[in-house]
This record gives C-alpha cells, sequence and structure tokens, in this order.
C-alpha cells in the first residue's frame, strides 16, 4: 500500500473515531440533561440541571398560555442561583396535602399515601386507606374551591399542595401561594391520549423520590393497552358498535369531544363513537336535540352521570324509550367500583389503569377478544 493511501485511511479512521466520541458525548449529555423519558403526556415535561431538576407544568387548564415552573432539589443540598421564577421544593416530600382525586390513584400506586396530612373532602374518595386515614387523626378534610379552608391547610404545615386548576374563581392554587405554600399543579386531565393521562404517575414519582418505580408501573401498563389494542386493530372495520355518551343534567348534555382520551378509548377498543369527528378535547355541551336525532340509533350508551338503573334513566326524559341502547339495556356507567359515600374508584386508581378500563370496553364490544376478562371499572345498567 502507497504512504499517500495509508497516510488517506489513517485520517478516516481518525475522522470516524472522532465523530463517534462525538456522537457518544451527545448521547451522554442528553441522557444525563432528561429526568423522565415521556412517551404520551404532553403537559409536563422535567430534565436536570446544575444538579437539580426543573419541571414546568404546561397548560394546566384550557386557555391558558402560561407554564408553571418548579425547581426540585435533593433535601439539604443548596439552590443553585438563576431559578428564580421557580417553585422551590425539596425531594422527596415528606408531607403533603392533595386536592385532586385523581393524585390519590398516583400516590397510592406509587404507596407514597403515608405522606398526605390533608385532602379537600375524604368522604368522596374511595380509597380505604385514606378513609382509616381521616379516622385515626392523620388525615384532616381541608375543604376545596371558596370553601377552601387556607389556615387548617397551612396548620397542617405541608411540603407542597397538589391541585388541580381550571381557570375559574374557585381555583384553590392563588390563595394557596398567596399564603407561602408551594403548589403543584396536576393536569392529567388536560390529555388526550389514555397513555398520557396514566404517564402523570412520572409527575409524582419526582416529587416522591420514586422515578424509577414509576417509569416500572407505567411500562406495564402502556404494555398491555397497547397489545391489547393490537388485537382490536385486527378486526374488521365494518364491526364496530356505534356508542353515545353521557346524560343531560341541569339542561345541558356534556359530550366528549374526538379528541378527548374517551373518545380515543373508544377507538382503542374497537367501536364507533358518534362525535369522533368533533374537534374538541374534553367534554362540551351538546344541543340536546342534535343528541336525540344523532344518538337514538347508537349501540351503545356510555356514562350516563349518576344513573344505575335503566329505569332511572327513562325517568329523566320519556323520549329516551326511543333509544336502541335504552331498548336493548346496553347502557354502561363508570360505577362499578362507586361506594355510598360517591367515591369514585375510576376517577382514583383509574387514572393510572387505562389499560383495565381498555379491557372493560372490549369486553363489551367484542368479548370474543378477552373472555376471561370480568368488568372492573363498568357495569351493565339494570332495568330496575
Amino acid at each position: 500500500m502507497k504512504e499517500k493511501d495509508v497516510g488517506r485511511e489513517g485520517w478516516i479512521k481518525r475522522r470516524m473515531v472522532t465523530v463517534w466520541l462525538v456522537t457518544v458525548l451527545l448521547f451522554c449529555f442528553q441522557v444525563q440533561l432528561q429526568a423522565v423519558e415521556l412517551r404520551y403526556a404532553t403537559g409536563f415535561e422535567a430534565h436536570e440541571e446544575n444538579g437539580v431538576t426543573l419541571l414546568t407544568v404546561y397548560r394546566p387548564w384550557a386557555g391558558l398560555k402560561a407554564d408553571f415552573h418548579y425547581l426540585l432539589k435533593k433535601r439539604g443540598e443548596k439552590t443553585p442561583p438563576g431559578y428564580e421564577e421557580c417553585q422551590v421544593v425539596e425531594v422527596p416530600v415528606r408531607s403533603m396535602v392533595v386536592l385532586s382525586t385523581p393524585a390519590i390513584g398516583f400516590l397510592t400506586k406509587l404507596d407514597a399515601l403515608d405522606t398526605l396530612v390533608g385532602f379537600s373532602a375524604p368522604s368522596r374518595l374511595n380509597s380505604e386507606f385514606v378513609h382509616r386515614a381521616v379516622k385515626e387523626g392523620r388525615v384532616a378534610a381541608v375543604g376545596e374551591g371558596s370553601n377552601l379552608r387556607v389556615e387548617k391547610v397551612l396548620s397542617l404545615s405541608p411540603e407542597i399542595v397538589f391541585s388541580f386548576a381550571t381557570g375559574s374563581f374557585r381555583d384553590s392554587h392563588p390563595k394557596l401561594m398567596e399564603a407561602g405554600l408551594k403548589v403543584g399543579l396536576v393536569a392529567e386531565y388536560m390529555e388526550n391520549h389514555p397513555l398520557g393521562w396514566a404517564e402523570w404517575i412520572k409527575y409524582f414519582g419526582l416529587f416522591v423520590g420514586k422515578e424509577a418505580q414509576a417509569e416500572k408501573i407505567f411500562n406495564g401498563v402502556e404494555q398491555r393497552y397497547n397489545s391489547l389494542a393490537e388485537k382490536v386493530a385486527a378486526l374488521p372495520k365494518e364491526n364496530k358498535p356505534t356508542v353515545i355518551t353521557g346524560a343531560p343534567f341541569n339542561g345541558e348534555w356534556f359530550v366528549a369531544g374526538g379528541k378527548s382520551f374517551l373518545a380515543h378509548l373508544f377507538a382503542d377498543a374497537g367501536a364507533d363513537y358518534l362525535w369522533k369527528d368533533s374537534s374538541y378535547g374534553g367534554s362540551k355541551p351538546v344541543d340536546v336535540e342534535m343528541i336525540f336525532a344523532r344518538g337514538q340509533n347508537a349501540d351503545c350508551w356510555f356514562n350516563p352521570g349518576s344513573w344505575k338503573s335503566v329505569a332511572e334513566g327513562r325517568a329523566v326524559d320519556m323520549r329516551f324509550q326511543y333509544f336502541k341502547a335504552m331498548q336493548e339495556r346496553r347502557i354502561y356507567n363508570n360505577n362499578r367500583r362507586a361506594n355510598t359515600s360517591g367515591g369514585n374508584d375510576y376517577w382514583e386508581s383509574g387514572v393510572i389503569a387505562p389499560d383495565v378500563i381498555l379491557a372493560d370496553m372490549v369486553s363489551i364490544f367484542h368479548p370474543e377478544l378477552v373472555p376471561e376478562h370480568k368488568l372492573y371499572y363498568y357495569t351493565r345498567l339494570p332495568e330496575k
């Protein structure tokens, strides 16, 4: 081989090594900065910087353009300069007040409820742990919205208060922050994907120091959800029962939008949701007459509010007797695990179990795919 060729070959090898080293360094740097990996949730993100974790919550309620920033640092360590816009929280958190029902589901799954010292209205929870803690005096009722007892919250000296917000005058976080309390906003309800809903367990994992446990739990939920969704996707497209949701309440009928997590669940469960083409997420009031016109021939009816029987629904409006779903008694409500005080586990453990909710729906729409599954959150309404 000529000397010139040897020199060129050596240059190429050195060049390849340099590119490889730069790639590795960039990859390591990226991993170092990434506090949690998010695959579905879009409402928050976290990364590491200067030995602390910077956490941002985006759009905690519809229409808000501002974000909420948190600096999570290990207990006892100094706060680096330059993060004055952040709420500084020492982790793992040792005591908390919670004003968000789904937060209880996440904390339960993370075995972190022992940090709970207060809840808005414990009687409305399904959690046996919280009910027992209230009786033993370890958890206090602090009220909510305009009835929030800020003085009571202050007396509990929580290191953080977890709350949700809607942008209304009933929001609790302004008065709590004005009182000098740290407030972690929870906005899982803004997610459009059921797995985005569940991925908020990683948010709580950051606060209670259980990031690895949160990741492991979520990975299991994701695997089970996607595995079942793939089975459903293989079914013939024409084999899709039609579905409507909701029921009239105080003169309004709120319907989940086509971009909502519920619409996504219906699609993954192999149903034809009649509002799938609507462009909004969450729920909005829809003209009742439109629902009568579009939904009268729907095969199934889901989530009719507080109804416990078909007869109860029929009494709301006699015109419902002409609905196919009511005639065939194919009305399903997500209140199988509700207690007598109104605590519904669907809104607690359900946030971290969309795979189970999906299995319920598949059992209803395509029972042949999950022959061993028994309804967990949903129940078929009896006649009376």
